[in-house]
């Protein structure tokens, strides 16, 4: 019996020195864990602790430097908040850094969407703009959308899949020659609806092979609809092409 109870000790001892391993009898870290990957009867994988927001504010004064480094899942973030769980916005991984709570999702470039009205020539009239009027530019052609944002081709909307704070760029090209680009007052915008918005730009084309730029950074809602929209003052605006891009920066 002493005999087993001091080979216990003695593994007690090697164990809290050495290195850990799970699944493995040759730990290459600290704690090692393999899982059983060909297994298809088990699962792999490694749960953190859940936890919602209010039980995190209701332990907050456990949490200090000495807590720095801690990860949690946080399962559900109703109610209230405070200083610490500030930054927990959306259900899912989160670390602690000694001070407050931050998620462990990359967000930039989680969300993007760009379109695009024609090739880029600048001979061929690809819209037809009606003139004196706040109306939405054709983007038909989507060549990236992820994150899981939604597109409507019919109407040309846009519709932002989480709340957050969203870089936006587009563009709008007049027709080459100035036959086609008389100089006029031509605004520009992304916004919810059709107006003019202090968020938008006017400016005044100078004839042919003309460009207008336009950038914004807003925070808009899970579920809102963006489209890119002109008003070509007193004169129908021929477009060769156009573009729009909306990418989230962060989340809020």
């Amino acid at each position: 019996m002493k005999t087993k109870f001091t080979l216990v000790i003695l593994l007690l001892s090697y164990f809290s020195i050495a290195q850990v391993g799970i699944g493995t009898l040759t730990p290459l870290a600290t704690l090692q864990i393999d899982g059983e990957p060909t297994n298809t009867s088990k699962t792999d994988g490694l749960i953190a602790p859940k936890i919602t927001k209010a039980q995190l504010i209701a332990k907050s004064s456990l949490y200090g430097a000495a807590q720095a480094g801690t990860i949690v899942y946080v399962s559900d973030i109703s109610g209230s908040t405070n200083t610490p769980t500030n930054n927990i916005k959306r259900v899912g991984y989160y670390y602690f850094n000694g001070t407050v709570w931050n998620t462990m999702e990359s967000t930039a470039g989680t969300v993007s969407f760009t379109a695009s009205l024609g090739s880029g020539s600048g001979t061929v009239t690809n819209a037809t703009i009606g003139a004196t009027a706040f109306l939405t530019v054709p983007l038909p052609n989507v060549t990236s959308n992820v994150g899981g944002g939604t597109w409507n081709a019919t109407n040309n909307i846009y519709t932002v899949p989480v709340t957050g704070t969203y870089l936006i760029k587009s563009s709008i090209r007049l027709i080459d020659g100035s036959t086609n680009s008389p100089t006029r007052n031509i605004f520009q915008a992304v916004h919810t609806d059709n107006i003019d918005i202090p968020d938008g730009i006017w400016q005044t084309n100078s004839g042919a092979r003309w460009t207008m730029l336009y950038t914004r950074i807003a925070n808009f809602a899970a579920g809102t609809g963006l489209r890119l929209y002109i008003y070509s003052d007193g004169i129908e605006a021929k477009l060769s092409d156009a573009s729009l891009n909306i990418s989230l920066i962060s989340l809020q």
